[in-house]
C-alpha cells in the first residue's frame, strides 16, 4: 500500500554530542512527547486526487483527535470504558496507523478479524499489550472503507471527508477502550465522547452512533410513512374501481336458478351486495307465471322482473 507518514514531535539533531548540563528535575508533561501517524491507501483504490488530498489532511487531523481523546481520558470519568490505557503520559510516544481501502478489502478482513463476511465502514485493531512495560505506546491500527465512507456521506449530506473524520474518532475510541456493544450505557458513553470531540475540532456531522441512531429511526419513519401510503392508495384504488353501476340485467334461467329450478346461492349473494350498493337488478325470465315474489331468496331487496314468451 502506499503510505503516508506524520510525526508530530520536537526535532532532534543527530550526529552530535549531546552537551553537558547540569541534571534538572523534569517538568511534568502532559500527553506522550510524540504522536507518530501513519497513514496508508490501499493499492486498490484509484490514483483519485480528492483520496490522496483526504490522506494529506488526515495527517493533522489523526493527531488533534488523539491529543483531544487523551486529554478526555484524564478528565473524564466512564464506568464502561476498558481502563488499560489509563495514563498516556508515561508514554514518550503514541503510534496509531490508519489505512484507507475500498469495501474488497475491508470485507476480507473483517472475515479473518472478526468473521464477519460483509463490508463495513471502519475497523479498529488494538496493537496495545497491557502490563508491557515500554516507552512505547502502539495504540493499533484503523481501516476505513472509502466505498462505505462514500454512500454513508452521501446518505448523510456531508462531504466524504468528514465521514472519514467520523469514522476515524469512532475507531479511535474503540482503540481506547470504549465498546457501544457492551450495553446501553456504554453506547451512551462512547456517543457522548464521539459528540465532544467532533464539536470541539468543529468538524462537520454527527458522530458514527447517533448517525445510525437518527438513520435507524428516519428509516422506521419512512417504512411507517411508505405503509401508510400504501394503505391509502390501497383503498384509493378499490375506492376508484368500484363499479359505476346503476342497473343489472340477468337471465333468471340458468343464473338466479337452474334449469331444474334450484337457487344459485352464490348469484344470489351477488346479486344482494349489487342492491346494497344501490343498483337495481332486473331479472328476466322465458317461464310464464314465475315470480320471485314466491321465492324468499330476494325478499326485501328492490327487484324488477319482466317476463317474456
Amino acid at each position: 500500500s502506499r503510505h503516508y507518514a506524520s510525526s508530530m514531535s520536537r526535532p532532534r539533531r543527530r550526529g552530535s554530542a549531546r552537551p553537558m548540563y547540569p541534571r534538572r528535575r523534569r517538568a511534568r508533561r502532559k500527553g506522550p512527547a510524540e504522536l507518530s501517524v501513519q497513514i496508508g491507501i490501499e493499492e486498490a483504490l484509484p490514483d483519485d486526487p480528492l483520496i490522496l488530498s483526504i490522506a494529506e489532511t488526515l495527517r493533522t487531523d489523526a493527531g488533534k483527535a488523539m491529543k483531544l481523546a487523551f486529554h478526555n481520558l484524564g478528565n473524564s470519568e466512564y464506568k464502561t470504558r476498558d481502563p488499560c490505557i489509563s495514563n498516556v503520559d508515561e508514554y514518550d510516544s503514541v503510534e496509531v496507523s490508519l489505512l484507507l481501502c475500498d469495501d474488497d478489502f475491508i470485507r476480507k478482513l473483517n472475515k479473518e478479524w472478526r468473521d464477519e463476511d460483509h463490508a463495513t465502514d471502519v475497523l479498529s485493531m488494538s496493537q496495545h499489550i497491557p502490563g508491557l512495560q515500554i516507552p512505547v505506546l502502539q495504540l493499533g491500527d484503523l481501516v476505513i472503507s472509502v466505498d462505505t465512507a462514500r454512500r454513508q456521506a452521501e446518505e448523510r449530506g456531508h462531504t466524504l471527508l468528514d465521514e472519514i473524520r467520523i469514522l476515524m474518532v469512532h475507531g479511535l475510541l474503540h482503540l481506547l477502550g470504549f465498546d457501544h456493544e457492551l450495553s446501553k450505557e456504554a453506547e451512551e458513553e462512547m456517543e457522548q465522547e464521539e459528540e465532544q470531540i467532533l464539536n470541539t475540532l468543529e468538524w462537520i456531522g454527527k458522530g458514527l452512533i447517533r448517525s445510525a441512531y437518527h438513520f435507524s429511526t428516519d428509516m422506521d419513519h419512512s417504512e411507517n410513512s411508505d405503509e401508510a401510503n400504501r394503505d391509502i392508495e390501497k383503498r384509493s384504488l378499490r375506492e376508484g374501481h368500484q363499479p359505476k353501476l346503476t342497473h343489472i340485467v340477468c337471465d333468471i334461467d340458468g343464473t338466479v336458478v337452474d334449469y331444474e329450478g334450484h337457487l344459485h346461492s352464490e348469484s344470489i349473494e351477488s346479486l344482494r351486495e349489487a342492491v346494497s350498493q344501490g343498483v337495481t337488478v332486473i331479472m328476466l325470465t322465458g317461464k310464464v307465471g314465475f315470480t320471485l315474489k314466491h321465492s324468499s331468496c330476494m325478499q326485501g331487496y328492490p327487484v324488477v322482473q319482466c317476463e317474456w314468451p
